[in-house]
């Protein structure tokens, strides 16, 4: 099992996020995913904490050079009216690139880790 870093809430203000270290495995992450076809995109997945909130956690599996899943990342404070237009796009990697990848703060889970993009934390 890999370590990999998470980050917590407090308060529902992303001010106050902060990161701990922590045994997950990246299967568990992706378990629940939802498969899509795309040409960059592998599966992506919502996490709302309190069914009632408007914002939630966005997680996207991308492709791997060979086709085949690749790096899970995690996008914060997504809306989920975006997510729903996301769910709903006919091309999934067009509407992540236009309305979501340089718009969320976002952590990498797997693989080095390191963000490349101003918005990575």
């Amino acid at each position: 099992m890999k370590c990999t870093e998470i980050t917590i809430l407090g308060l529902g203000d992303t001010h106050y996020r902060s990161t701990i270290t922590a045994s997950v495995s990246s299967k568990d992450i992706t378990k629940k995913m939802v498969r899509v076809r795309s040409s960059n995109m592998w599966s992506y997945a919502m996490n709302v904490k309190d069914p009632g909130m408007k914002y939630g956690d966005l997680y996207i599996q991308f492709k791997g050079s060979q086709g085949g899943p690749d790096d899970v990342y995690v996008y914060y404070d997504v809306p989920t009216a975006l997510y729903r237009r996301l769910v709903a796009a006919p091309s999934k990697g067009h509407f992540f690139w236009q309305y979501i990848r340089n718009n969320f703060l976002y952590a990498k889970l797997t693989g080095d880790k390191k963000t490349h993009l101003k918005n990575g934390i």
